[in-house]
């Protein structure tokens, strides 16, 4: 699962994922200069626990989900 987050121009994600090479979980957070951080976990219940301490720092810190953003009504070009 991938989660994306927001501030000002840039962004940051965290995806959620199984360890390729394993049984276990890693939990990685990409910043926005492409930097990474890996954390692993054997537990999946340890896992959602600290993803959702994540999600509520991230929000603590001024970092928010992307908006939607619903495009507006199409003008046709005008002919001329």
């Amino acid at each position: 699962m991938l989660w994306f987050f927001e501030r000002d121009a840039a962004r940051l994600l965290y995806e959620i994922r199984r360890q390729v090479d394993g049984d276990d979980y890693e939990l990685v957070l990409t910043f926005p200069d492409g930097r990474q951080e890996v954390e692993k976990y054997q537990d999946a219940h340890a896992l959602i626990e600290r993803s959702q301490r994540l999600q509520e720092t991230l929000r603590k810190q001024g970092w928010s989900p992307p908006s939607v953003r619903v495009p507006g009504p199409r003008t046709p070009p005008s002919a001329g």
